[in-house]
């Protein structure tokens, strides 16, 4: 039995916000286990320690890596 998993692209738009720390701008959206659109910052830190990012955390301006 295959299991098909459909994506579908998460369009950005002003009611856009973060399940877990309430951000608006982010430069990816993505979607956690249940579903739930998450920023970046907040997949990618659950991604790496298994445990959902504190709000503390967040910061108000996206910093941009100089490459």
């Amino acid at each position: 039995m295959e299991l098909e998993l459909e994506l579908k692209p998460v369009t950005p738009d002003e009611s856009t916000i973060c399940a877990n720390c309430h951000t608006t701008t982010t430069p990816l959206w993505r979607r956690d286990m249940l579903g739930k659109t998450i920023c970046n910052a907040c997949g990618l830190y659950y991604k790496l320690h298994r445990v959902h990012r504190p709000a503390t955390m967040m910061r108000t301006v996206i910093k941009r890596r100089k490459r």
